[in-house]
């Protein structure tokens, strides 16, 4: 095996971490128009059953009536936490606020009046106030609505609100996380919160790897390579595993292997094996069938410029006429550049390297894929056995 090409880290320790974090930071949004989140006491009724009491809206009499039945057995039990939570829904008074208050004081846990709280807290646009019931109702009920709301306050840009309450055990970032597509809202919008939360051991990295792979789909690369760099320890190789030696990490920035048929009707094998004196390399199998290609790419952050790309291969009895090679592309369409034609070496390992440029107008990714030379020969299948280790990828002095 080679030595693989990593440049230094970029976010190896938690202070470079902090400093990715202010690097993806997202500026504070103006704050949202009520109707963004739409939350009002009518929403409030269906958040917990309790046996007694109606939270849907009623006409003023009947508010009126169940506010005089609570007033009463607050009489009789100055203790009773629920008729607490009752007159707190049914006053509509100027007093609202201080009952409100009262029944926080003698029922903190209530779901009921964390949603009271929060619900009027955000009719307000007080933003700040409604965030810490929120975080109760999703991490202590599960509640899909309040997990909603959050999500869209952070597609909003107000992450920042809830930074405080990443804190390590706790759970409701992962539901909130689950409602960013009914939130409308793109994943990338909580980078900041995930990146928090990966400090502190709330997420795992399989946690975290469909978030990476719904960021690339969405077209979100920045965030997605910045949430892979994170998952990474903050190690960012200009070519990532360029040995092969570890096993290939699928939605991520790994080496992707192309789709292929089932193992009996693939026209190419592609998988990583061990060869001696060198260890892991990458092996691809021809099998006579047809076969998709790219066989094999990566995704590549490259700043514009000059870059040579250097490789070992070796083939044995390989039947493809014009050969295979690496190609850099900029889209799916535009060839940056392409080695030279690998064809069989007689099973030996020989050394290959081409010169490449990334123009300015490259777009955020290349693509680095191996191709046969001629389409056509995918089309109609080959034999034979190709195996590639030990690249590196280096920028070139302008």
């Amino acid at each position: 095996m080679s030595a693989v090409y990593a440049p230094p880290s970029l976010a190896g320790t938690r202070h470079a971490r902090s400093l990715l974090l202010a690097a993806l930071g997202i500026a504070g949004a103006a704050l949202l128009a009520p109707q963004l989140i739409a939350v009002n006491l009518a929403q409030a009724c269906i958040v917990n059953d309790t046996p007694y009491l109606d939270l849907c809206p009623a006409a003023p009499a009947a508010r009126e009536e169940r506010a005089a039945q609570a007033r009463a057995r607050i009489a009789e039990s100055p203790g009773d936490a629920r008729a607490y939570v009752g007159l707190a829904f049914a006053d509509a008074s100027a007093s609202a606020p201080r009952i409100l208050q009262a029944a926080a004081r003698v029922a903190p846990a209530d779901a009921n009046v964390a949603t009271l709280s929060a619900a009027r807290a955000l009719e307000r646009g007080d933003f700040p106030t409604a965030i810490a019931p929120l975080v109760d109702l999703v991490e202590y009920s599960n509640n899909d609505r309040a997990a909603l709301v959050l999500a869209r306050l952070i597609g909003s840009g107000q992450w920042q609100l809830l930074a405080e309450h990443v804190r390590p055990g706790t759970k409701w970032l992962h539901s909130v996380l689950a409602h960013m597509p009914r939130a409308e809202r793109p994943v990338s919008t909580a980078l900041p919160l995930i990146v928090l939360a990966l400090d502190k051991g709330i997420f795992t990295p399989a946690d975290l790897m469909p978030h990476v792979r719904q960021m690339k789909a969405a077209g979100a690369w920045g965030d997605a390579y910045s949430l892979w760099v994170a998952l990474h320890a903050g190690a960012s190789p200009t070519l990532y595993n360029a040995s092969f030696d570890e096993p290939f990490e699928a939605d991520g920035f790994d080496w992707e292997v192309g789709t292929q048929q089932p193992i009996g009707q693939s026209g190419a094998q592609v998988r990583r094996t061990s060869e001696e004196q060198r260890g892991p390399v990458l092996e691809i199998r021809f099998t006579g069938r047809p076969f998709l290609v790219p066989l094999v790419r990566q995704h590549l952050f490259l700043a514009p410029g000059r870059y040579r790309l250097r490789g070992d291969y070796k083939s044995s009895q390989l039947r493809i006429e014009h050969g295979l090679a690496w190609t850099m592309r900029c889209t799916a369409t535009t060839v940056s550049a392409q080695s030279a034609s690998l064809g069989d070496t007689g099973n030996q390992w020989q050394r290959f390297e081409f010169e490449f440029a990334i123009p300015a107008n490259c777009g955020w990714v290349a693509s680095l894929q191996l191709e046969t030379i001629a389409p056509f020969e995918a089309a109609v299948g080959s034999r034979g056995r190709a195996s590639f280790d030990a690249f590196s990828l280096e920028k070139l002095e302008q």
